[in-house]
């Protein structure tokens, strides 16, 4: 049997897992009722397949279960910014390793439409990054 490899948030989270991490992101505290009521407002969802998914998010370490009566309540314990931040590695580092050209010269492109000094502290950071592995 193969080993089984780490997986990033990026990887392990579908569409409804995102939707609902993002109402938990907006509360900071929920029960399955929240989530469902939020989520019902824009689409037809059952009740149980919020509360699957609350269970799913809580086994991957995402969401914290505190069981009390009448309800359960979750909290996240990844906040935004830290899945925004393994979501762009995530993708960034399979695309440097499997397309590295086109994705480091669309990351250029992407970068001189925004702010033509990125590019300039991008060369900065290369000239930086050389100076110090020539010296290895």
């Amino acid at each position: 049997m193969a080993p089984r490899r780490k997986h990033t948030l990026a990887e392990v989270l579908g569409p409804l897992e995102a939707e609902v991490m993002e109402v938990v992101w907006d509360r900071d505290e929920v029960t399955v009722r929240d989530v469902h009521k939020t989520l019902k407002a824009n689409r037809d969802i059952a009740y149980t397949t919020v509360m699957t998914t609350l269970g799913r998010l809580t086994d991957k370490g995402l969401l914290r279960r505190v069981e009390g009566q009448p309800a359960h309540h979750y909290s996240a314990i990844v906040s935004r910014e830290q899945y925004a931040r393994s979501t762009v590695k995530s993708v960034v580092d399979w695309l440097v390793s499997h397309f590295p050209d086109p994705a480091v010269a669309y990351f250029v492109d992407k970068v001189r439409e925004e702010d033509e000094e990125v590019i300039d502290r991008l060369k900065v950071a290369i000239a930086e990054r050389k100076a110090n592995n020539s010296g290895d």
